[in-house]
């Protein structure tokens, strides 16, 4: 029995030598794939440095285009304002100028308009 157990160990040795080149061979492969991924890390890196620095050029100038955007609503509603406040002094002055006009104008024109029926009148009568 002593023979079996002897080449049942060579054998069992030739297959772990035979497991261990093929895991050298493995681990070499797995190197050469590790190595290319961080080679394409590398290079995926380096080409989104000059990307995320643009994006933040981008971010920087769109920041400040809402923010003239904001300055110019507010430039607009202030002279919103101001124009209606100028259409409610106008709307005021004209109320109060035709408050204190109307009524002198329209008994002028009464008065006019009375004097002319007079006169009217009064050569009427003399035809008559």
């Amino acid at each position: 029995m002593e023979p079996v157990l002897v080449v049942a160990l060579i054998i069992a040795l030739l297959c772990l030598s035979a497991l261990c080149i093929y895991l050298i061979f493995v681990l070499a492969r797995v190197r050469d794939i590790l190595n290319g991924a961080e080679k394409d890390f590398k290079e995926m890196t380096s080409r989104a440095v000059p990307i995320l620095e643009n994006m933040e050029y981008i971010t920087a100038r769109v920041k400040s285009i809402t923010e003239n955007i904001d300055d110019q609503v507010m430039v607009v509603r202030e002279s919103i304002s101001s124009v209606k406040q100028i259409a409610e002094n106008l709307v005021a002055m004209e109320r109060k100028v035709q408050d204190r006009i109307e009524g002198p104008i329209l008994d002028s024109v009464a008065f006019v308009a009375s004097v002319f029926n007079g006169v009217r009148t009064f050569f009427d009568r003399l035809r008559i």
